[in-house]
């Protein structure tokens, strides 16, 4: 059956909120970015959480990568992100770089985020809301991201995924997260899981998310 944690924070706490204009250059000139290296050495951190358009996966690392055309054989540049998740399922992503993407870092007092977006996304779905995307993302309305999470918060979340069979937690529009203990249960809420990750379904994200490419399983075997 389907279970839930307390609803995550929601934007009742102060926020401090960096940008990194350089960060494609960085990534460009090093190749891979550890997800860890953006976070203050200073905040109490123990695991992270990918979010991605609502599902999210416990990892205990992750980094971004850059990807060139002429190395991929795509027709554009791009960046994928990659993790080391927590028990016995696999999540990455690559996102076109020809899209206009900024990042960022949000501390607040239950742990940190990073997050992108691009400008197209923000037009499509936060410009009406925020004079920003980094206003946007200050408060938590963003589809793609890192959460930093320690303490109790994190260990709830690590026992779960070495617990459950399900490929993801989710993550709904009114704050709640479920928590599927099997693969099956998981998709029975094909309506909150992007269609990147729905099986059954053979369309992805819309064009102005960036996405190219997307994939989430779980090595769990039959349930």
């Amino acid at each position: 059956m389907v279970g839930e944690f307390e609803r995550p924070p929601q934007g009742e706490f102060e926020r401090e909120i960096k940008i990194f204009p350089e960060f494609f250059d960085r990534l460009e000139a090093d190749g891979a970015l550890d997800f860890w290296d953006a976070v203050n050495s200073e905040t109490e951190i123990e695991g992270l959480v990918y979010h991605h358009r609502g599902v999210q996966v416990p990892c205990y690392e992750g980094r971004f990568i850059d990807e060139p055309a002429e190395e991929t054989g795509r027709s554009t540049r791009a960046f994928s992100v990659e993790f080391g998740t927590v028990g016995p399922r696999s999540v990455w992503a690559v996102f076109d770089r020809s899209l206009s993407w900024d990042v960022y870092l949000v501390l607040f007092e239950e742990g940190a985020v990073v997050a992108w977006m691009s400008d197209a996304e923000f037009e499509a779905e936060e410009s009406h809301h925020f004079p920003s995307k980094a206003q946007a993302v200050k408060f938590g309305q963003f589809s793609f991201g890192v959460v930093f999470r320690f303490g109790p918060d994190w260990v709830e979340r690590e026992r779960w995924a070495l617990d459950s069979t399900a490929p993801a937690l989710i993550q709904l529009g009114d704050g709640r997260l479920l928590t599927p203990e099997t693969e099956s249960a998981f998709y029975e809420n094909a309506y909150a899981i992007p269609d990147e990750f729905r099986l059954a379904v053979d369309t992805g994200a819309a064009p102005y998310y960036g996405l190219l490419e997307a994939g989430l399983s779980v090595d769990s075997g039959s349930d």
